[in-house]
């Protein structure tokens, strides 16, 4: 039961990762004059991807993880939705926004090493904990640093934690592969 819940779990992990790795270098190459078209491509994203999840919980089993997934994905869609409505005045809370995602990444990163990995008795499993203890600081920082006032920077910045979150969530992957089951 454990694994086949994780076969699922791997493929969006692996979706999301490539999606990530993919805006974290259009956010370290947009130019700054373009920031307004990606904010709205960002609303839209993040509306799409409410979507999906929401489908997945529609054909799901419904489970806890299943519930816990689709307040995730209501939160996600009102949040596409505040982007669109609001793509003027998101720049200044770009850093919230984002650090709240890294934060909330983390969280997820810490509970498939406590539950998924070490259950399966991979050995790597406090080295993902570890990691994942490192987006959280990260995404607290770019909650509460004052220093990322210019869109440069910015963009800079949260391109690069953008990578390193995806860096960990595929590491997440090939931890949590339970090689000796497939």
């Amino acid at each position: 039961m454990l694994f086949q819940e994780l076969g699922k779990m791997k493929r969006s992990w692996i979706m999301t990762s490539l999606m990530l790795i993919a805006f974290g270098i259009v956010m370290m190459l947009c130019p700054v004059r373009y920031m307004g078209m990606m904010i709205s491509a960002l609303g839209y994203v993040l509306l799409v991807w409410a979507t999906v999840m929401s489908l997945n919980y529609l054909s799901s089993k419904k489970s806890l993880m299943d519930y816990v997934s689709f307040g995730v994905a209501l939160f996600v869609g009102v949040l596409g939705v505040f982007v669109l409505v609001n793509r003027r005045d998101v720049l200044p809370i770009m850093g919230l926004l984002f650090g709240l995602f890294l934060v909330f990444e983390g969280i997820r990163d810490l509970f498939s090493a406590f539950v998924y990995a070490r259950r399966a008795g991979h050995v790597a499993w406090g080295f993902l904990a570890f990691l994942s203890c490192l987006t959280i600081a990260f995404g607290i920082i770019l909650l509460f640093n004052p220093w990322w006032k210019t869109p440069y920077m910015l963009k800079w910045v949260i391109g690069i934690l953008l990578l390193f979150s995806s860096a960990v969530s595929i590491i997440r992957t090939m931890i949590t592969w339970p090689f000796k089951n497939d």
